[in-house]
């Protein structure tokens, strides 16, 4: 069946399963606006957002909350660079998104006209594949594309720029069927990881991204409980990979080679599953693996294995269905005695860290303003049973995840990718994706400036969702790298200066209220599961 150009785009959307577009429009865009007018009834929904940053984030949020690929349409080359940020953090956190940009009128396009660029330049480095799309017959195939691609491990973000003309084009195009894809198996090589791991007498597991977005948690708990292996989060982790109230939960490996070195160094073998390869944040001389470790790395990316470190046993697969059949293996060649023993005693050592980390907080509990730890605990106390959380907190983020208790899988989201801005707006799109969970965005303040026009966005949806907006009125993370390389005096600009966030926030048309103590804070994070609407906590922190 043909559809003129821009229809066939609004086909291909809706059978790819998209319900929302996520943009901020220009004069390139317009066919592609009459389209949906002209469909308004079958959808998709378009969400409108006032600067390419927080639009880019929420498709972001709102894909991590769906499990599909989410939609984002931005504008020429001035509306693509505003976006770039967040095309960088999806690509990093392998977040799967389709992003399309209007080009200029290709009838005039030699001439240099206003708001043209190279789009497939300024796009190419931020995200998976980028198609320049000249001929009307040739959109539909390349969208088809496109959603596979960004899907397909690595997942992430895949462009594609549109002429204005060519989506106005009088014209019929065909629209290709959806293929539909068998899911992928378990690894070969099992057999092999089953006996490196089972002869080890103190085994490891690194739980890498993977586990959380293939949603494979419950078979990498099931694989640890077999051998009864310790559990670290990757550096940084952007999802819940492990249950951290879970007795083998060891915690998240710092993001520098010689401080993973030194975690992993009492263990004779580990597991690494789903882990981006230990990319560090700050330059430790020497290697991340302690020598003489057993290494068995499983990933569904077979550029993974091996890539920045040497592994024993390398297997590439589908996370869940290798890890339900490695815990099978294991249950064959470990004791159930032996695993138990391991259980209770990394349970007796997890309660006792816990207990330190808890006793330290809540001995800082003040009025305001806060000590971060007293901050970060009364965020992890308050939290509503199955909150999701949405960190982007930088110094704060570090210890509230030593504090949190979660289970189900898809309770913590975070960006490794590093772009400042993040977290409003993925929290927006998050809280679309989920409306029956409280969304918890804890955010620093530096980040929170970066991103503040997410909060028209979350005003205009209506979006329930607590803005925790941790304010030290510093670039904290900065001055307190600048101390540890032993630099002397102050660190040139990184102070922020006295913000208040409630009339950022109102201004926007977003409730908000200022913490005044920690007892208070915990409070409203409590209450996040009775809101209607946004709301906004700006929690004064000690400098």
């Amino acid at each position: 069946m043909g559809y003129r150009p821009a229809l066939a785009v609004l086909d291909i959307l809706r059978g790819e399963g998209v319900d929302r577009v996520f943009g901020n429009p220009g004069t390139t865009e317009l066919p592609f606006l009459a389209a949906l007018s002209e469909a308004a009834h079958d959808g998709p929904e378009y969400v409108l957002g006032v600067h390419e940053g927080s639009v880019v984030a929420m498709a972001d949020g709102y894909a991590r909350g769906t499990g599909r690929p989410a939609f984002v349409s931005l504008h020429i080359a001035a509306g693509l660079a505003n976006g770039l940020i967040g095309l960088l953090n999806a690509r990093r956190s392998r977040t799967p998104l389709v992003v399309t940009a209007g080009q200029q009128d290709r009838r005039h396009l030699q001439q240099d006209p206003m708001l043209s660029g190279d789009l497939i330049g300024l796009a190419t480095p931020a995200v998976k594949a980028a198609y320049d799309i000249q001929h009307a017959q040739d959109l539909p195939l390349a969208l088809r594309r496109a959603f596979a691609l960004a899907v397909r491990p690595p997942a992430g973000p895949v462009f594609l720029s549109v002429p204005m003309d060519l989506l106005a084009e009088n014209t019929e195009v065909d629209v290709p069927a959806r293929t539909p894809t068998p899911p992928p198996g378990p690894a070969a090589g099992l057999e092999r990881a089953a006996l490196l791991l089972g002869a080890a007498a103190r085994p490891a597991i690194v739980a890498g991204d993977g586990v959380g977005r293939e949603d494979a948690v419950a078979a990498l708990v099931a694989t640890a409980e077999a051998c009864g292996a310790v559990v670290h989060h990757q550096p940084m982790s952007d999802c819940l990979n492990f249950p951290t109230t879970h007795p083998l939960y060891a915690g998240m490996l710092p993001p520098r080679h010689d401080a993973i070195r030194k975690a992993l160094a009492p263990y004779d073998a580990v597991l690494v599953a789903g882990a981006h390869a230990f990319t560090p944040h700050h330059y430790s001389p020497g290697p991340a693996l302690p020598p003489g470790l057993t290494v068995v790395q499983l990933d569904s990316d077979p550029h993974e294995i091996g890539r920045n470190f040497p592994a024993t046993a390398g297997l590439v697969g589908a996370l869940a269905p290798s890890l339900n059949r490695l815990c099978e293996l294991l249950r064959d060649r470990v004791p159930a005695h032996t695993a138990k023993a391991r259980v209770e005693r990394a349970g007796e050592r997890h309660t006792a860290d816990r207990e330190r980390a808890e006793s330290a907080a809540r001995a800082a509990y003040s009025p305001a303003p806060l000590a971060p730890w007293a901050a970060a605990h009364a965020v992890a106390r308050g939290l509503p049973p199955d909150a999701v959380v949405v960190e982007e907190a930088i110094t704060v983020g570090l210890l509230l995840r030593r504090l949190v208790r979660l289970e189900r899988p898809g309770s913590y989201t975070h960006t490794v990718g590093g772009g400042l801005g993040w977290g409003i707006g993925a929290a927006v799109g998050r809280a679309l994706a989920e409306p029956g969970r409280p969304v918890v965005a804890v955010l620093g303040d530096g980040c929170t400036l970066f991103g503040l026009q997410g909060l028209w966005s979350a005003a205009r949806q209506n979006a329930p969702v607590l803005f925790v907006v941790m304010n030290n009125g510093v670039y904290r993370t900065l001055q307190d790298t600048y101390e540890a390389m032993g630099a002397q005096g102050p660190c040139p600009g990184t102070d922020l200066g006295p913000l208040d966030f409630t009339q950022a926030a109102r201004f926007f048309g977003v409730d908000a209220v200022r913490a005044a103590s920690a007892d208070h804070l915990r409070e409203l994070v409590t209450g996040a599961d009775a809101l209607t609407r946004p709301l906004l906590v700006d929690v004064p922190l000690r400098g």
